[in-house]
């Protein structure tokens, strides 16, 4: 008994030495996650895990439940009828989305599989999608968007629950370490596998539902807030230099601000577009110019001469069809200044208004289009920026005149931005047509009601062997999908 103790006592020592060894070559959250599940073990052993009614569920996840929220949700789920339509119109609305969802996909997967060295692997931290692990995602603002994110998930699958006359035995959170990376509505697990399957398909899609609807309505709030900040210079910048252009060759650099064009204040991109328009090649113009900040936040002002280019002779030599530059307007002799990414000093918050902001289309396609991209292109913001929701040198050109200041409106704008984010990450993120998710879910019971439509053909049709032939077909094709996320991330590494 004391050499199995023994045995006992020094296995985790053994765990965290391996974990640390791997950790070294992948990611340090190797370390936590072993001493999290020694920590687990432990709990579990000696009693603890049931006394929080609590349970490890994968080795290392802790479920925690709690019957808190019965009384609120009751309140809620009240105007059952409201909410049934509710649920139809999230069914149809995750129907179209998990479809969009697949194709895409799918259309990574042979992507990958085509041109796998073109594509750049992801790292360890990057497919870990956890706050404060992910470069992606901040510790904090990605917490606090994540448990939102969650709670509404889980909300919307108790409340479509109980709209159906089903009972919901406890809420919980899912929990890796310290941070939440899930939760859930646990019904009755007879009466959800007991009901029609049109009223299960609307507790499953309740929670993707409501992520995405509730993505708009915080995207809108978003826009609205960050529609009040303002530049706080005047001018233009530019996000890069082409080299031996006009720009190059006066000495611009990126992220500088343009203020003055031949002495005359430029208030924004399409007024100094303009006066670059009333111009043509080979004119000089003299431009007023503000240095990045400095050390001290301090910016210097200079002068600078250019002497413009033509634009039409630029792309013919890029090799760009004539065809296709007439198209755009461009003629011999436009005047070019050779810059990338021309843009106004709030086009940071601009990006994120995006088609509630004052200088975007407010003609009924592209408002309506843009309502429905926008929170949808949020999700690249952080990617491109590396965990911000913008360029660094874009928050240093915005001010705001509320009550809150600058600072408390940006707390605000990175609290609804990520709150969006996650909300929409979650919501798509769980319609992909894979057993766990949501997704894989709804189309189980989908395979289900086209075999069991097609079984009214054939005389000798068991409506056990229509469902068993659905719950095999919606597995293998889990698997299936299972095995082609693998290659997508794995492939760029290898090859």
């Amino acid at each position: 008994m004391s050499e199995e103790q023994g045995g006992n006592s020094i296995r985790p020592f053994i765990y965290i030495a391996i974990a640390s060894f791997i950790a070294a070559q992948i990611h340090w959250a190797l370390v936590g996650i072993v001493v999290w599940y020694i920590i687990l073990k432990q709990l579990e052993e000696k009693g603890v895990l049931d006394k929080w009614n609590a349970s490890r569920v994968l080795w290392v996840i802790l479920m925690v439940r709690t019957k808190r929220g019965h009384k609120t949700l009751e309140l809620v789920s009240k105007p059952r009828r409201a909410w049934r339509i509710f649920g139809e119109i999230g069914l149809w609305t995750c129907r179209f989305v998990s479809t969009i969802v697949l194709v895409v996909f799918v259309l990574t997967f042979v992507m990958t599989i085509l041109n796998p060295a073109e594509l750049e692997p992801a790292t360890a931290s990057e497919i870990i999608l956890i706050p404060g692990v992910s470069p992606t995602i901040p510790l904090v603002w990605g917490l606090i968007g994540l448990i939102v994110a969650l709670v509404i998930h889980e909300y919307g699958h108790g409340i479509l629950t109980r709209a159906h006359g089903m009972r919901v035995r406890s809420f919980g959170m899912l929990i890796l370490g310290v941070i939440p990376i899930g939760a859930f509505a646990e019904p009755e697990g007879s009466e959800i596998m007991r009901a029609p399957r049109r009223e299960r398909q609307r507790v499953f899609a309740a929670g993707p539902a409501i992520n995405i609807y509730g993505g708009l309505v915080f995207f809108i709030i978003l826009a609205l807030v960050a529609n009040t900040m303002t530049p706080a210079i005047a001018g233009v910048h530019a996000e890069g230099i082409i080299e031996d252009m006009p720009a190059s060759q006066a000495g611009l650099q990126p992220w500088e601000i343009i203020t003055h064009a031949d002495g005359i204040e430029m208030e924004d991109r399409s007024q100094f577009t303009a006066f670059l328009d009333s111009h043509h090649a080979g004119d000089n113009i003299s431009l007023t110019v503000l240095t990045t900040p400095n050390e001290n936040s301090e910016r210097t002002e200079r002068n600078i001469t250019v002497t413009l280019a033509d634009q039409y002779q630029y792309q013919i030599e890029r090799g760009s069809d004539t065809e296709m530059l007439a198209a755009y307007g461009i003629e011999e002799g436009d005047a070019f200044l050779g810059v990338i990414g021309l843009a106004s000093n709030n086009i940071g918050a601009e990006r994120i208004a995006g088609p509630i902001a004052p200088s975007a289309s407010k003609e009924a396609l592209p408002l309506i289009f843009g309502f429905a991209s926008q929170p949808i292109q949020l999700i690249f913001s952080p990617i491109q920026y590396k965990g911000e929701i913008m360029h660094e040198q874009e928050l240093q050109m915005l001010d705001c005149d509320t009550f809150l200041g600058f600072e408390g409106t940006m707390v605000i704008i990175h609290v609804l931005f990520w709150i969006t984010w996650m909300n929409v990450l979650l919501g798509f993120a769980n319609l992909i047509p894979l057993l766990p998710f949501d997704g894989g879910h709804l189309m189980r019971d989908r395979i289900h009601d086209y075999f069991e439509f097609f079984a009214k053909f054939k005389s000798n049709s068991h409506p056990m062997n229509v469902k068993a032939a659905a719950h095999k077909l919606s597995g293998m094709s889990s698997l299936i999908l299972f095995g082609m996320m693998i290659l997508i991330i794995v492939l760029p590494m290898v090859i």
